[in-house]
């Protein structure tokens, strides 16, 4: 009767760490990406936000319109000349769109972000 349960408890503890979510690491600075995430929650429309702490560059939010409302939370740390974001979505199953979609926001929030600071770099150095 042992062996009944003990195999499938190894094996789950086994495929546990290729099961959980690995921090997504952006190639520019948190001051950058916690600015691109703040622009992406300021959205009234698309998100609640519960807290946001600038220090430690962590916010806890809920997502409008979800039919259940869970609390979600980001939080950035540096590593490796870039910086990492933990990101904790609470909506089960295969289709993660609260995630897909607070990542495609960010993205584009960063990207406006990049190309003003890349176009205000243009016009400092007088090259338009």
């Amino acid at each position: 009767m042992r062996k009944l349960f003990i195999m499938p408890f190894l094996m789950l503890v086994v495929a546990a760490p290729a099961l959980a979510k690995t921090r997504d690491v952006y190639p520019v600075s948190c001051a950058d990406l916690w600015a691109a995430a703040k622009g992406s929650l300021a959205s009234p429309r698309d998100y609640g936000i519960l807290s946001m702490n600038e220090v430690e560059q962590k916010a806890s939010f809920t997502i409008i319109g979800s039919l259940t409302l869970y609390t979600d939370k980001i939080a950035l740390t540096a590593k490796d000349g870039g910086c990492a974001m933990k990101a904790t979505f609470l909506q089960e199953g295969p289709d993660n769109s609260d995630w897909r979609q607070f990542h495609h926001r960010l993205e584009r929030s960063l990207a406006k972000l990049e190309a003003a600071k890349s176009k205000a770099a243009v016009t400092s150095t007088g090259q338009e």
